[in-house]
């Protein structure tokens, strides 16, 4: 307790067991029992004695205590009287001669008392002429070893006697431990029960009663000893009052006093407790007057003060009455008391007492077993605890009462569980008693249904009560309760969340809750000052985003500020609490996480002290929580000084229970909710199936050696090798945090739970505290796995796994040492070890620098392939003399080396030639014939199996086989007659797993390769996996392969990078049984010529240079992926399908490149990886990595650049392209920094039939890439520089923006969460017209004719993009301009740029619509070319696409493609376009030779403004060939395509064959709305023929004013119509876009406003109203406000 004044009150919670040796015996009475009696003697018994026993002789609970106090696990030995299998009543006695009594000794020892129907336990001595009962226990106590000190005087005594009685009924048993006697009275230590001193109380002198210290008698025995023998406090009172208190207290937190005390019957006596502070006294907290009852009875109170105070206990007694209150053993502890009547049962029975009834039994504390329900209600575990009521004997009656309750709100809500084996085996009551006969009945039950039960009332009720619980036993069966609660507020039905609740607090608190009742609250706050919150919050990390605060509040307790979370419930073993933190000021004392399970609360995470004025990141695992729960944040500041303390975006991650599975792997453990769990992670104490299925039935499962520490140390034994006295005990969080251990355990989530921690005493560097396992019997592949906690500010200290073959602890191995030692979870440790001698498993902690930290263990468990020895023999302290060969040499000559010690003979070379040892197993071959690398790794398995091991389980196994005719594969990869390792898997084998082992590896260097070959057959439905198996025992998956080899052999190469300890590798087959398969051969893995590439330590990579490849040659240092489907292929001019693929390389045209090859008999999703050579770090500056790559077709799927470290989950993706993007060689180039060794890897994956994709000239160039015409931003700003004459600036960003429902994901240069752009965040605070631009550097006269850009305008708060051209002198043309909600994508925009006669630069401005956080604008990849612009609304595809492109997202299934004249394929378009009428014109086409019957090909047009005078499209299209399909045109906006309307509204078609030649088409048409045009291709019955488009022209206004004649007989006529109409239409196209110039250069001004340029009637009319875009991926519309209308004139 912290700055505490009486030192004396320290927490009552009963000591964990001890596991600390003994010292030597004081005294002639003392004893240990661990070599006997010592001393004591057992006096005669016909049939009931004590006897020696330990917990290994212990089969059922009740038989006795599963360890001893002394050293705390099975093998101590204890004194036992086990009453359960008795027959007669009866007493036994063991005793004692007093020897050297002087005038006050203390007895102390320790107790252990449980079962259902436990008699006395007395402490007796003997005089020369009586015998006096000095202690006295009755009946089930906590199921723990209990302290007891009791003070006997008397020089006269000749003896002191333990007897334990029994009864004709009882049930379990009763033992002592550690008998210790001293000269002296007891001090009191854990509990002031005044029987040697006032500890420090006094009475207030200002009133005229006072308290005495008095001598129990026979009508009043005290509490602590039971007897007349002990002392209590008793007023001494006549009309007055008497008031006893407390030494002074100085606590910055609640505490909780208990206490005993004793009221005479009637209402004229109260005992009352208050606060005094500075002589003042507070309110009563608890009052009580007139007993009902004449025991003993127990209350706790809550007390807190901001100052320093004492606890009055004031007692009032009116004239005529004699008996007066009387008080005994108070305790204070640290934190808020449990709540009257509420109890969880994990630490002990809170305030619930036993009432004595004769012939009958008691409730006593039990975890699951074999007498009660296999798990308690609050953990789900065998491990929690619960009362429990069971009987031998009909109608045996067991009761316990609360302690009395005054309720101070009108309602409160009663619940607890109870659990009934069947229908007969009882009834189960609920009184609410206010006397002994005023008492009504709540509840009555007699079955639960083998589960888990709930019972719920209010209760109303306004005079004290107490809550009693009555179980009417059969002789069959049980009852028992948990989780009793009693909170303010009507029971409420289904009143738990199913979800998780966080919380970013910038639309309110989420029904999160300020539940202070203190000088503190939590606020939420934004924009704060002073002391009251951060400037900015952490969501949107503006001033306008919201937090909550710790705020002042009036009050007089000092009860920390609390947030209460919604309540919760079932949260996974895996789930996790992230949030964000401010603590800033020297006021900052402590922000505090906490978990609270019902009445319990148990600490997650803590931090005190300021830690800057920023935002960090907080994050810990809630754990396991099967019940209802809620998280509090909990903080204490003074607020004397400046700073604040503020908590942002509560997030909880993987906390729903795991989804069962329709079926599990063959590798994996199915549980009982079909659930699929890792083998490796059954009975581990951890709950990962969501039912405990994986952690039950574990010995009968062969895991025999598991200990949660619940029930001492189990199996594991002190150290005799260690620091003398510094040992490993056991540990509970209730009394171990936050001094000497962690606020929970590991098993039960819980701090009523138990673990293991070092010596709490080490204070030298290099003392040692150690704990040893029991004998383990040689063997291979024994996995321990344990749960570690370490918080540990000793950064020099270790925390270690050890195996010991020698008791003297030299040779020791290491398996596993700590490597983070700040953390707030407990964290799962594996390693795995083989012995070729019996060994011991080794927990050392090593002090280090300064004071130790938290650190524990818990639930260690041994797999089923450690075998231990049955008799737990010692250890050997010398190493045998002959000890096995470890050589690798496989000759079995015996010969004389001619070497020193420290070097190597190279025995199989000729001559005597001797190499330094540190040369053998080096990945370099030093002797001639190389056998210095023998069993080191690699292996041809021509001879021999090189040191590899099969280790596999059950039938199946890797065996070496000779390649033959009748083999499968019949060739091996070495000789093509020799050897290699198969597995082959019946087809009706259940086998899971056969796995192949490395010899032990050395450390190896940053780009050590591990070189394989393998084959898997054809009918194979497993898999093949390459592990590596660390120093620590962990394993990590390397690479996987599922799919059949199509040659006999194929190679992979895999990094496995810097290793500083020795480490293994594994290759794993698994299967997954298909019987009924036609299979002779069944499914079979082989693996041939392991090699191990570049692992030596002193290895240099080769000059970046060296990495390039032009593939005229090979792969160069490029190798082929076989975690694929496919292999790169080389290839030289056209692939082989039409319409896809490269003519030529990129390098001269006529030379190589590498493709992925699309047609058959590839399929969609095949891919093919091709990886380089381990690349070194970066460095400084970085390199350049460029490649030219080819994405030309149909159905073209994607193409990817990833940086492989040697980390298998450290993949990062740099940069991606997905679908057809033309028919041309395309550059790439991305700038690479990342700092670790690393490989490229270029992933090319199969979209369809027509999509072939190929890559060429690779190069490597240190730096940075060079600079470009196109500004991508990845670099940097390309020198574009900031307005300061806006308001807001634009920023550079990567990955996703922080407001949701608006802003891109990834840039678009390389469509990766990496890769840069620069957006304008929106925000609340936002006014309509607010600006943020930047400028190009300064352009000359003669450069551009047109600019491109790609921008990103999606949410429903959006504003508008400006581009525009400023000359040098400042003036400004506005060029192009978009407005609202484009969807969320990145869309492509060109404008033309004006004639100028200075230089100019590009400005682009982003304007804000008015307050929102939905209106992120974005731009990226800038680009000013020579070429010419195309007119707005018109595309003759000569250039580009310009603003038309490809559905894509899976809802077409091929591609529009843009081709020419001539091309000699087929089904590629007409001979001519329609532009120029060459063969060198462009326009798009669709390859009808691709896809199915009824496949669509979806061509989208940019989005286009609505305009009065509506709008008209001309195109000219062309369809030849019989059954060529059907072609349409759609109009399309934001309402009909979220109603999920793909193409929109209809308003042209044409079907069939329409001849060899180009036809035109005209559709007039109004629309209301921001809208955009689709051309949809559905493919007709037969392939082949043509269908393309040219000359697209969208313009507002009708296409003529006047329906044209339908007369269908003038065709004269109608020609004549259709080329005025056309003529007519281009010469106002003409004339528009030279009006265009005209208007913009007029508008010319140094200065621009939010009026903008109608480019059509060129009229100012305070809207834009100009579209000139286009975009490259699924497109979403604008949102609409208005219904569309449609009308087609054609």
């Amino acid at each position: 307790m912290r700055n505490r004044a009486c030192d004396y009150i320290i927490p009552t919670t009963t000591s964990a067991p001890a596991t600390t040796t003994t010292p030597a015996p004081a005294s002639a009475m003392d004893c240990a029992f661990e070599q006997g009696l010592c001393n004591w003697v057992r006096e005669d018994s016909d049939d009931l004695k004590w006897t020696l026993s330990n917990g290994l002789h212990v089969d059922q609970p009740w038989d006795g205590p599963q360890y001893d106090h002394t050293v705390g696990n099975n093998q101590g030995v204890f004194l036992l009287l086990n009453g359960t299998r008795s027959e007669n009543g009866g007493r036994a006695v063991i005793s004692v001669p007093a020897v050297n009594v002087k005038s006050y000794v203390c007895v102390g020892f320790w107790y252990y008392m449980l079962g259902p129907s436990v008699s006395t336990l007395d402490l007796l001595v003997q005089t020369k002429s009586s015998e006096v009962l000095v202690w006295t226990r009755r009946g089930t106590q906590n199921p723990e070893w209990m302290n007891a000190q009791v003070t006997i005087s008397g020089s006269d005594i000749t003896k002191m006697m333990f007897v334990g009685q029994r009864k004709t009924d009882s049930q379990g048993f009763i033992a002592i431990d550690d008998i210790r006697v001293k000269d002296g009275a007891c001090s009191d230590q854990n509990v002031c029960a005044f029987e040697s001193s006032l500890c420090g109380f006094e009475n207030d002198v200002s009133h005229f009663g006072h308290w005495s210290r008095k001598k129990g008698t026979k009508q009043h025995v005290d509490h602590t000893y039971g007897t007349e023998n002990g002392f209590y406090m008793s007023a001494m009172v006549t009309n007055k009052v008497a008031q006893l208190l407390t030494p002074e207290i100085s606590s910055d937190t609640e505490m909780c006093v208990r206490f005993w005390y004793w009221l005479p019957a009637g209402s004229s006596n109260s005992l009352a407790v208050h606060v005094l502070q500075s002589g003042l006294q507070d309110e009563a907290l608890w009052q009580r007057s007139g007993a009902s009852f004449t025991d003993w009875e127990v209350a706790e109170v809550t007390v807190s003060s901001p100052v320093k105070f004492r606890v009055g206990f004031t007692a009032v007694q009116v004239p005529g009455t004699n008996p007066t209150a009387k008080l005994d053993d108070i305790s204070l502890r640290d934190g808020a008391c449990t709540p009257p009547g509420s109890c969880d049962f994990e630490s002990g029975q809170c305030s619930w007492i036993n009432v004595p009834k004769e012939g009958g039994h008691d409730w006593f504390l039990a975890s699951g077993g074999s007498h009660g329900p296999p798990t308690d209600h609050t953990t789900q575990t065998s491990q929690g605890g619960f009362l429990l009521s069971s009987s031998l004997h009909l109608n045996s009656l067991a009761q316990l009462v609360s302690e009395w309750i005054q309720l101070t709100d009108t309602a409160h809500c009663l619940s607890l569980w109870y659990y009934m084996e069947s229908s007969d085996c009882g009834t189960l009551r609920v009184y609410l008693r206010s006397g002994p006969s005023d008492k009504d009945q709540l509840f009555r039950g007699n079955s639960s249904g083998h589960s888990w039960s709930r019972f719920s009332t209010s209760v109303n009720r306004t005079k004290p009560f107490q809550l009693l619980i009555e179980a009417e036993a059969t002789n069959v069966g049980f009852i028992a309760i948990d989780d009793i609660s009693l909170t303010p507020g009507l029971c409420q039905v289904n009143e738990t969340s199913s979800g998780f609740g966080g919380c970013s607090f910038e639309s309110g608190t989420c029904d999160w809750e300020d539940t202070s009742d203190g000088q503190l609250q939590w606020v939420r706050r934004r924009n704060a000052t002073a002391n009251t919150g951060p400037h900015v919050d952490n969501t949107l990390g503006t001033e306008l985003g919201w937090y909550m605060a710790v705020e002042p509040e009036r009050g007089d307790q000092i009860s920390p500020a609390a947030l209460q979370s919604p309540a919760m419930k079932d949260a996974s073993a895996t789930c996790a609490l992230h949030f964000f933190y401010n603590l800033y000021g020297d006021d900052i004392k402590e922000l505090n996480v906490v978990l609270r399970v019902g009445s319990r609360s148990t600490a997650l995470w803590w931090l005190s002290g300021s830690q800057g004025d920023l935002w960090q990141h907080g994050e810990v695992t809630v754990g396991r929580v099967p019940q209802d729960f809620e998280i509090l944040f909990t903080a204490t500041r003074t607020f004397n000084k400046p700073g604040h303390l503020a908590i942002d975006d509560i997030d909880f991650r993987n906390c729903t229970l795991p989804e069962p599975q329709p079926l599990c792997p063959e590798n994996m453990f199915i549980c009982n909710n079909r659930v699929c769990v890792e083998h490796s992670n059954v009975c581990d104490f951890s709950d990962d199936c969501g039912d405990w299925s994986d952690e039950i039935n574990c010995e009968q499962n062969g895991v025999v050696e598991r200990c949660s520490f619940n029930i001492g140390l189990c199996s594991w034994t002190q150290s005799d090798v260690d620091t003398p006295g510094d040992e490993w005990k056991v540990g509970q969080g209730l009394n171990m945090w936050p001094n000497h251990g962690p606020p929970r355990d590991h098993t039960q989530n819980s701090a009523a739970g138990f673990y293991i921690i070092p010596a709490t005493h080490l204070t030298i560097k290099g003392q040692t505290s150690e704990i040893l396992s029991k004998t383990l019997l040689p063997g291979l592949n024994c996995n321990v796995r344990f749960f570690y906690f370490s918080l540990d500010d000793d950064a020099a200290a270790r925390l270690t796994v050890l195996s010991r073959t020698l008791g003297s602890g030299s040779g020791d191995t290491l398996l596993w040492l700590r490597e983070n030692s700040q953390n707030y979870n407990w964290q799962r440790a594996d390693v795995m070890f083989s012995s070729s001698a019996n060994s011991k498993i080794v927990f050392r902690y090593e002090h280090g620098d300064t004071h130790r930290g938290l650190v524990a263990v818990d639930d260690i468990s041994f797999s089923k392939e450690c075998e231990f020895d049955p008799e737990n023999n010692k250890l050997p302290d010398t190493v045998p003399t002959s000890p096995p060969s470890t050589s690798f040499a496989t000759t079995s000559t015996t010969q004389v080396k001619p070497c020193q010690d420290n070097e190597f003979f190279c025995w199989a070379s000729t001559g005597e030639e001797c190499i330094l040892a540190t040369l053998q197993c080096d990945y370099h071959s030093d002797c001639p014939q190389g056998e210095d690398e023998d069993g080191c790794g690699p292996c041809s398995f021509e001879n021999n199996l090189c040191q590899w091991t099969d280790i596999s389980e059950g039938e199946s196994k890797w065996q070496r086989e000779k390649a033959s005719d009748t083999t499968e594969p019949p060739t091996d990869h070495t000789t093509h007659t020799g050897y290699y390792m198969r597995v082959n898997v019946s087809q009706e084998s259940t086998q899971s797993e056969a796995r192949l082992q490395s010899p032990q590896l050395s450390p190896s260097s940053h780009y050590c390769q591990i070189l394989f070959h393998f084959h898997i057959s054809a009918e194979n439905t497993g898999s093949l996996r390459v592990l590596m198996q660390q120093a620590g025992g962990s394993e990590a998956i390397l690479w996987s392969r599922s799919h059949n080899t199509v040659s006999d052999w194929s190679a992979e190469t895999l990094l496995l990078g810097l290793h500083e300890q020795p480490y293994k590798v594994l290759l794993s087959s698994t299967n997954k049984p298909t019987r009924g398969a036609v299979n002779t051969g069944g499914q079979v893995f082989a693996v041939d010529d392991i090699s191990f590439l570049n692992c030596e330590k002193y290895y240099q990579p080769p000059a970046l240079s060296a990495y390039g490849c032009s593939f005229e040659d090979g792969l160069c240092v490029w190798i082929q992926g076989a975690e694929d489907e496919l292999d790169w292929l080389s290839m030289s001019g056209p692939t082989e399908a039409n319409n896809t693929g490269p003519a030529g390389d990129h390098t001269s045209g006529k030379g190589k490149y590498l493709y992925i090859k699309s047609s058959p008999p590839s399929v969609k999703g095949h891919m093919a990886q091709l990886k380089s050579l381990p690349l070194p770090p970066a460095g400084e500056t970085g390199y350049c990595l460029t490649f030219w790559y080819h994405m030309f077709g149909a159905t073209v799927g994607s193409l990817r650049i990833l940086l492989q470290t040697a980390d298998p989950m450290n993949k990062t993706l740099v940069w991606q392209k997905s679908r057809n993007q033309g028919d041309e060689w395309l550059l790439v180039q991305s700038h690479v920094m990342l700092q670790e060794v690393h490989q490229v890897v270029l992933e090319a994956t199969v979209g369809g039939e027509a999509g072939d994709i190929a890559i060429d000239d690779i190069s490597f160039i240190s730096g940075h890439c060079p600079v470009s015409d196109l500004c991508d931003f990845e670099e940097g700003t390309c020198n574009w520089q900031q307005h300061t004459t806006d308001d807001f600036d634009w920023i550079r960003e990567s990955g996703s923006t922080h407001n949701p429902n608006t802003g891109p994901d990834t840039d678009h240069t390389t469509n990766t969460p990496t890769g840069h752009y620069y957006y304008l965040p929106s925000s609340a605070a936002d006014r309509a017209g607010q600006t943020a631009a930047m400028s190009s550097p300064l352009f000359p006269t003669e450069k551009g004719a047109c600019v491109q850009l790609w921008y990103h305008m999606y949410g429903k708060g959006m504003g508008t993009l400006n581009v525009y051209q400023q000359s040098e002198d400042g003036k400004e043309a506005l060029i192009f301009s978009q407005t609202g909600d484009h969807g969320k994508l990145w869309r492509f925009a060109q404008a033309s740029l004006l004639p100028r006669v200075q230089p100019y630069k590009i400005v682009v401005e982003g304007v804000k619509a008015g307050p929102t956080q939905e209106g992120d604008m974005a731009f990226d990849d800038i680009h000013l070319t020579d070429a010419l612009c195309p007119p707005p609304g018109f595309c003759d595809f000569e250039i580009n696409t310009c603003g038309w492109s490809n559905l894509g997202g899976g809802v077409d299934q091929g591609d529009w493609l843009r081709g020419t004249g001539a091309s000699t394929i087929p089904n590629a378009g007409p001979s001519t376009d329609h532009t120029t009428n060459s063969t060198h014109g462009h326009y798009l086409y669709v390859d009808s030779s691709v896809g199915e019957w009824g496949d669509m090909s979806f061509l989208v047009s940019e989005v286009f403004q609505p305009s009065t005078r509506g709008h008209c499209l001309t195109f000219w299209y062309h369809m030849y060939g019989n059954h060529v399909g059907t072609l349409r045109v759609f109009i399309n906006d934001r309402q009909m395509h979220t109603g999920g309307n793909e193409e929109g509204m209809l308003i042209w078609i044409e079907t069939g064959n329409r001849g060899d030649e180009w036809k035109t088409a005209t559709v007039s048409f109004k629309h209301e709305t921001a809208f955009w045009l689709v051309f949809v291709y559905q493919r007709g019955k037969n392939p082949g023929g043509d269908v393309a488009l040219d000359d697209i022209t969208v313009f507002p206004s009708s296409c003529y004013s006047d329906p044209p004649p339908e007369d269908s007989n003038d065709i004269t006529s109608i020609v004549l119509a259709v080329t005025l109409t056309l003529l007519a239409g281009f010469i106002i196209s003409v004339l528009l876009f030279m009006l265009n110039r005209k208007c913009s250069l007029k508008n010319l001004s140094p200065t621009r406003n939010n009026d903008a340029v109608d480019l059509f009637d060129c009229q100012i009319d305070g809207t834009r109203h100009r579209s000139d875009l286009s975009f490259d991926n699924k497109v979403y519309g604008p949102s609409p406000s208005d219904a569309s209308v449609v009308s087609s004139d054609a």
